[in-house]
């Protein structure tokens, strides 16, 4: 039992490392615009299916990933250039940019069904084999998946707090007039955080393409779980995302271990009821606000 458990639990942090990035983006221009994309979790999708592309190409791993994450990085860039930002100057801003964000999110999983077709397709990696821990089996996609998100969430806690950029982004959200006004390029400061935003959830579709498989609804299925962890960590509150995304991860896994793969969902949705109840402003500190910084 212990064995199983444990097992669970590593299969758990690789799921939840790729949760994490998937909602971290997502909570970062919450937090900071109060916009709401409902395409966020597209990013995921045209990543992985970018870098499977490029790679059943003939091109390197290595080569894949970054023009996965690449071609996220720049949807994302489009959607705040064309879709969100010419309405950000209304009152009806946030309303708004909900509605034209699930326009955008449905256009873009029916065009990729469209060209991709609708069967689920596999990333076919050179990360094969396993390591056994104790009687722990880890695949070596699921230990790189998780060593990557480390070290991707430490450089981005560096970026936001001892950068010049990361206190332009605090400046931003505290007060975006104010921030234009000492010479802080505002818009730029958005663009580049939705690239890093989307960038963030496509190298998280990119890990979910090496471990499971893609197809067009992939994007689709992560949008509840992402907007669930906003709220369980609080919006911009990189830290309390990262714990929520484990937790979940762990929580889903162990559910599936113990029970029925039936059950999974239903113990995360769970753990959100308790914790929200519990702690309604979110877990842990660091939240990048407009107000409230």
């Amino acid at each position: 039992m212990l064995i199983l458990i444990a097992q669970a639990v590593t299969s758990g942090l690789a799921l939840g490392a790729i949760y994490a990035l998937a909602a971290s983006g997502l909570g970062i221009i919450f937090g900071l615009f109060g916009v709401i994309n409902f395409a966020h979790t597209q990013n995921m999708m045209i990543a992985a299916v970018a870098a499977i592309a490029v790679s059943t190409a003939g091109a390197p791993f290595v080569v894949a990933v970054l023009v996965g994450v690449l071609a996220a990085a720049v949807l994302g860039m489009i959607t705040e250039r064309l879709f969100i930002r010419p309405l950000l100057s209304h009152d009806t801003a946030q309303i708004d940019t909900l509605f034209v964000t699930l326009g955008l999110s449905i256009i873009i999983e029916n065009v990729t069904l469209l060209m991709w077709g609708s069967q689920p397709k596999y990333f076919d990696t050179p990360l094969h084999g396993i390591i056994d821990v104790g009687g722990v089996v880890l695949t070596v996609d699921r230990v790189v998946t998780m060593v990557i998100s480390a070290i991707v969430f430490i450089s981005l806690h560096l970026l936001t707090t001892r950068t010049r950029w990361g206190k332009a982004v605090l400046a931003t959200a505290q007060n975006p007039i104010a921030a234009e006004v000492i010479g802080i390029p505002v818009p730029q400061v958005r663009l580049i955080a939705f690239a890093v935003g989307a960038g963030l959830a496509g190298l998280g579709g990119v890990f979910w393409g090496m471990i499971y498989s893609v197809s067009y609804v992939t994007g689709g299925t992560f949008l509840i779980l992402s907007f669930v962890l906003v709220v369980m960590s609080g919006p911009g509150n990189i830290t309390g995302i990262l714990l929520c995304s484990l937790l979940l991860g762990m929580t889903e896994s162990i559910a599936g271990a113990l029970f029925d793969a039936k059950w999974q969902r239903l113990a995360v949705m769970l753990v959100f009821i308790v914790l929200i109840v519990r702690r309604p402003q979110g877990l842990g500190q660091g939240r990048l606000t407009r107000s409230n910084i």
